[in-house]
């Protein structure tokens, strides 16, 4: 186990560490600010981890077949999980909705049954730009909203526009994945 890795796995114990901390507020409707941040930092910290084990694997040309599935499914716990998460408290829910959650997660199952797929056929199939661009708008989007969550209303804006914006990336980037695999998916489609 290399360090990258071991950075993959510490993103996904933050991440449990996340959930528990907005899990325990016994109520949402006046969410115990203290746990919100706790989460926030949390939440922040993991989303780091996710630059820094790809940046590492790839500097050191520590890459390998478990980081490769690993560190995608840590993101998508990280996100998914938050989001879902997230729309216990009405706080939230005045941007978030539950058909953006279900975009969000309908993308992450058709990327990896794409990747899955295209890997499959003996042809390698990382994340793109776009994809990493998803990435950091849910992230802001997801911090954003712990921020409203915690009683603060000055990052309200930045949740509508991390809203809107990783709605359209991660549409975008779902059909570029679709495109990108077409021959493969479409039998020769070019």
């Amino acid at each position: 186990m290399n360090l990258p890795n071991l950075i993959t796995l510490a993103r996904l114990v933050l991440t449990a560490a996340v959930f528990v901390s907005l899990e325990s507020i016994a109520d949402p409707l006046h969410a115990n600010a203290k746990l919100v941040w706790i989460a926030f930092v949390l939440f922040l910290i993991a989303a780091f981890t996710d630059f820094l084990d790809g940046y590492l694997a790839r500097r050191w040309q520590m890459v390998t077949a478990f980081g490769r599935v690993a560190d995608p499914f840590a993101d998508k716990v990280l996100i998914a999980g938050s989001l879902v998460t997230l729309l216990q408290f009405p706080a939230a829910t005045t941007v978030l909705t539950t058909w953006y959650v279900v975009i969000v997660i309908a993308r992450e199952f058709l990327v990896t049954a794409i990747r899955g797929v295209v890997e499959a056929s003996g042809r390698p199939f990382p994340a793109d730009r776009l994809g990493k661009w998803k990435m950091v708008a849910q992230c802001w989007t997801v911090g954003a909203l712990m921020t409203m969550v915690a009683g603060t209303d000055i990052w309200v804006w930045a949740a509508q526009w991390g809203f809107w914006v990783s709605l359209v990336l991660t549409v975008v980037s779902g059909f570029n994945y679709v495109m990108k695999a077409r021959d493969v998916l479409f039998g020769g489609a070019k």
